[in-house]
């Protein structure tokens, strides 16, 4: 069975085989990155670059920008979950690799390779505090500093940047970001609405894009996952608007339980910070089957009111709650 993990980043990878949707990742970044691609006519390029001695290396994905009067741009992509302190010189290995596969015939009338620009696509939690350049890993000797080292080796969109500061509609960047880091299942369903309002269903490469922020959604939050679910089986329009429909209808239903279950957590760890960890664990067990929200609110008065964690226990075992 595949790992979130692994189910999100080949959703991520079909994704990014759309060209709208690099096209609106490179949007997204600064001018000073994107100037020299024109990204109005988009080629996919093989990801595996093997050097002239044999070095292999494996990018996520490769787009040829081609430009007007041979004025093309290459553009990497790496989708990165994690955080990755190596990014700078991986990013360096990778364009010193795809020159060498490229050999002569991807020279431009002057004689000279196209630019490359290096894209990180970032969709974890964690704040990126890694180093951009190759200064932050490599020990530089006390007053005599290696200009070589500094610059930056690749652009990174970070999604919970972007999540947050562009709010704008019609970006499909910024879906996946507001998608990823929704507050609510609300929001969610808000988000969906909005996408059948502005994606073009009547191109493929839409309709599948569609399939992919419901696959994120299911990859992301278990719990909605429709029974038999797969992600690697295409879905046709209707079945997708199905999806979405059901997804709709649940929402109070899921709120109410997972609202539920979230309580139960709290108290759980008020417990534990009132009583010890043996308390909150041995009331989390009783709190399992617990379904009444009044029955709940009791416990967090009892978890006020009782002096110890086995006092705590005996008052619920006496007014029944660890039964469903």
């Amino acid at each position: 069975m595949a790992s979130p993990r692994d189910n999100k980043d080949r959703i991520m990878k079909r994704m990014l085989r759309c060209p709208r949707v690099v096209r609106d990742l490179l949007a997204l970044l600064p001018a000073k990155w994107t100037a020299a691609v024109d990204a109005s006519s988009l080629r996919e390029l093989p990801t595996e670059f093997i050097g002239e001695h044999g070095d292999k290396r494996i990018v996520d994905l490769c787009w040829l920008a081609e430009g007007i009067r041979d004025y093309s741009a290459i553009v990497l992509i790496e989708n990165q979950s994690t955080l990755d302190w190596r990014m700078p010189a991986r990013a360096t290995t990778q364009v010193g690799l795809l020159y060498e596969t490229l050999g002569a015939g991807a020279r431009g009338p002057d004689g000279r390779f196209p630019p490359v620009l290096v894209v990180v696509v970032y969709t974890g939690h964690r704040p990126w505090r890694m180093p951009d350049d190759l200064t932050g890993l490599v020990r530089v000797p006390a007053r005599h500093p290696l200009p070589w080292l500094n610059g930056r080796r690749y652009a990174r969109l970070d999604l919970s940047d972007v999540a947050t500061q562009y709010p704008e509609q019609g970006n499909r960047m910024v879906a996946l970001a507001s998608l990823t880091f929704a507050e609510s299942v609300f929001g969610v369903n808000c988000l969906f609405t909005d996408l059948c309002g502005w994606l073009d269903f009547e191109e493929e490469d839409e309709t599948r894009l569609y399939q992919c922020y419901l696959d994120w959604l299911y990859a992301i939050e278990p719990r909605l996952r429709p029974r038999g679910w797969d992600p690697d089986r295409d879905r046709n329009l209707e079945e997708l608007m199905a999806e979405q429909s059901i997804l709709s209808r649940n929402t109070d239903r899921w709120l109410e339980r997972y609202g539920r279950e979230l309580l139960a957590e709290r108290l759980m760890r008020l417990a534990e910070r009132r009583f010890g960890a043996e308390t909150g664990q041995r009331l989390g067990t009783r709190l399992e089957n617990v379904d009444d929200p009044g029955l709940l609110d009791r416990v967090g008065d009892l978890i006020v009111d009782c002096e110890t964690g086995e006092q705590l226990l005996g008052m619920i075992d006496g007014a029944g709650t660890h039964s469903s």
